[in-house]
């Protein structure tokens, strides 16, 4: 789809440069860092010119998404929803997310409730992470690791579905052999207390899964998490979808808001 005279792109065309805007690099880095784990743990991952959705199968949070690459268009908008439900029709999912940079048409009627309108934020590249001695941040590396972090993600974040029944990790040790994706987690008195990924691809620090358990939030705990993950690849601009809870402390941060997106949930 492009506007005007021929060959003036809109920008978000199949064709169109993956660094053509920093909201290009987002998206891209987006729906890579749910096509990555999820193809690693054994999901399905859907993958058009429109859209990128990914689904393990089971509860999993921000995994279990439909991201899309352009704005809906009102005249295609049946065979997309009708899209969207034939690749979930399988799984068995408590939630599903779609997210869109742009406003989109009343989904309502095909199932989805709006979920709200998260801002998109980004710090230029640069500068570095003050210290704190009181907190042991780690890379984590292996399964034990991987369920500190869960324990810390789930109820902090928090994740719906993944708190009942046998323990299913939200990140298996499959999905850490792609070197794009860090997880850390930050240990007070050997507690774990804090957690938070980066996924870094496309010329940006994603940062995702920023969380602190409830009894544990006020002491600065996450904002030493956030440095580690912004600072990821200190030479990348970092960028990130905010909740109303984390903005002060990314703006703090030099974190600045760009625009926000609309985000649909499917229960």
């Amino acid at each position: 789809m492009s506007y005007g005279e021929p060959g003036l792109l809109a920008g978000w065309e199949h064709e169109a440069p993956a660094d053509d805007t920093l909201l290009r690099q987002f998206l891209s880095n987006w729906a890579t860092s749910s096509e990555s784990p999820v193809t690693a743990m054994g999901g399905r991952c859907l993958r058009r010119d429109d859209l990128v959705a990914t689904s393990l199968g089971r509860p999993a949070g921000f995994l279990n998404n439909v991201t899309l690459l352009m704005p809906l268009d009102p005249s295609t908008l049946q065979e997309t929803m009708s899209s969207i439900d034939d690749f979930f029709g399988p799984d068995q999912i408590d939630e599903i997310l779609l997210f869109s940079p742009w406003p989109t048409p009343d989904l309502r009627p095909f199932g989805w409730r709006l979920e709200g309108h998260p801002p998109l934020m980004l710090r230029p590249a640069g500068g570095s992470h003050p210290q704190r001695q009181d907190l042991d941040i780690e890379e984590i590396s292996d399964i034990e690791g991987l369920r500190e972090f869960h324990n810390v993600v789930v109820p902090g974040y928090p994740i719906d579905g993944m708190d009942e029944g046998p323990l299913e990790l939200l990140l298996q040790e499959s999905a850490l052999g792609d070197p794009r994706l860090r997880c850390w987690v930050g240990r007070c008195d050997g507690r774990p207390v804090s957690a938070v990924s980066v996924f870094v691809d496309c010329g940006i620090n994603d940062v995702t899964l920023l969380a602190t358990l409830p009894e544990e939030r006020g002491q600065g705990y996450g904002e030493a998490l956030m440095w580690r993950a912004t600072l990821s690849s200190p030479q990348l601009p970092a960028m990130l979808l905010s909740s109303d809870l984390g903005r002060p402390i990314y703006q703090r941060m030099g974190y600045l808001p760009l625009m926000r997106f609309t985000v649909w949930q499917r229960r």
